[in-house]
């Protein structure tokens, strides 16, 4: 019995297809524009438009519409394209500074333009990267926890609420980066004052984060001038460091306005996390060996397939030997395998083993595959 449903497994993995993604981040493969009306001119504008923003998002690279190649793409926007919609467009919110209603009509504002929704198909734009060289940034991607702060003249505090700018969160999904905001409750209070968070106090800041779960986390500090110029900084950091050998990044900037400040800092922020994490397609793809061991259930196997099924730095899995409870895989890579590293270490269900036995990585009768890296972890169910 034991035999059989080894032999099922191993033609179950056998039969896999191709590894396609399944994107942690959403919304990476569409795009809303506004578009000055509805003729055909304007609306193939707009696909144009909303490619371009689709390729900023999955490549890391705010100047990817420079990069050879994407000019022309992008006229052939149509062509990557699935479905498009327009919006309904928001309505004008009566001024309340306006007097009450005479009986006369109300002049009607002019409107901005008309929100045009593109839906791209994920092969095609997976395949225009590969085909122009572009850098592809893996959907699977660190949330950053965001404190925005505005020194005063009564001293410093948190922008929250209906107080913050929009602009920081277009900035993060016009970059396709997922954050999220601290609720400032009261175990945010007692946890991080507004002076220890100005001050850039890392264990405060740190041990405020530790209830939301993130690995990385980004102070936004800002002010304005006598000259009406806002002068601030963003400072990034994690439990973990590593950026560039240090433990944290801080960087300074003078811009026109409050806005401006937010989304030229998530940029800068943006592309520290995009320049690390983004790979090149690899037209020869090399062999990741992966060996796993505790898979001892169909629902462990299952797990761990959609899993892998959710990396597309990976092409192609192949099972090369199934000894009790240890599998071990070879996984047909597109890019450097320290991309894949990271998206192994960073799955909660998966545990390095760092003393990797000869025995285990190759199989009776399977010599050691070209080009590859081997790396031994343990499967835990989730938790």
């Amino acid at each position: 019995m034991k035999f059989i449903a080894t032999l099922l497994l191993i033609t179950f993995f056998a039969s896999l297809p191709q590894v396609a993604l399944a994107a942690a981040v959403e919304g990476l493969y569409s795009a809303t524009v506004k578009v000055a009306d509805q003729s055909r001119i304007h609306r193939q504008k707009g696909f144009s438009l909303a490619l371009a923003e689709v390729l900023i998002k999955t490549t890391g690279s705010k100047d990817i519409a420079s990069h050879p190649g994407v000019e022309q793409a992008l006229t052939q926007a149509r062509n990557y394209m699935v479905k498009y919609a327009y919006l309904p467009q928001p309505q004008p919110q009566p001024d309340p500074l306006s007097p009450p209603d005479s009986g006369l009509p109300a002049v009607e504002q002019a409107p901005p333009g008309f929100p045009l929704s593109v839906q791209f198909a994920k092969a095609t734009v997976d395949e225009l990267m590969r085909t122009l060289d572009l850098p592809i940034w893996p959907a699977n991607r660190p949330e950053v926890l965001v404190w925005v702060l505005e020194q005063t003249a009564s001293g410093y505090r948190f922008v929250e609420g209906a107080d913050l700018p929009p602009a920081l969160q277009n900035s993060f999904q016009h970059r396709g980066l997922p954050f999220q905001l601290p609720l400032y409750d009261l175990g945010d209070q007692l946890a991080l004052s507004s002076l220890a968070a100005w001050s850039l106090n890392q264990q405060q800041l740190q041990d405020a984060a530790k209830r939301y779960g993130v690995d990385h986390w980004l102070v936004l500090r800002y002010s304005q001038l006598a000259s009406g110029a806002v002068r601030g900084s963003w400072y990034l950091a994690g439990r973990t460091g590593n950026f560039d050998g240090e433990s944290a990044l801080l960087n300074t900037l003078q811009v026109a306005s409050s806005d401006a400040f937010l989304s030229e800092s998530v940029d800068q922020v943006v592309d520290r996390f995009a320049g690390k994490m983004a790979y090149f397609a690899d037209a020869e793809a090399d062999l990741f060996r992966l060996v796993v061991e505790n898979i001892g259930s169909f629902a462990a196997f299952t797990q761990l397939n959609s899993f892998l099924a959710g990396l597309e730095i990976v092409n192609n899995v192949k099972v090369r030997s199934i000894d009790g409870e240890t599998l071990v895989l070879d996984l047909a890579t597109e890019g450097e395998s320290r991309v894949l590293l990271r998206a192994l270490n960073k799955e909660p269900r998966l545990s390095r083993v760092t003393q990797l036995s000869s025995d285990t990585a190759q199989a009776p009768g399977i010599s050691p595959p070209p080009r590859a890296s081997v790396e031994h972890f343990r499967w835990r169910a989730a938790r």
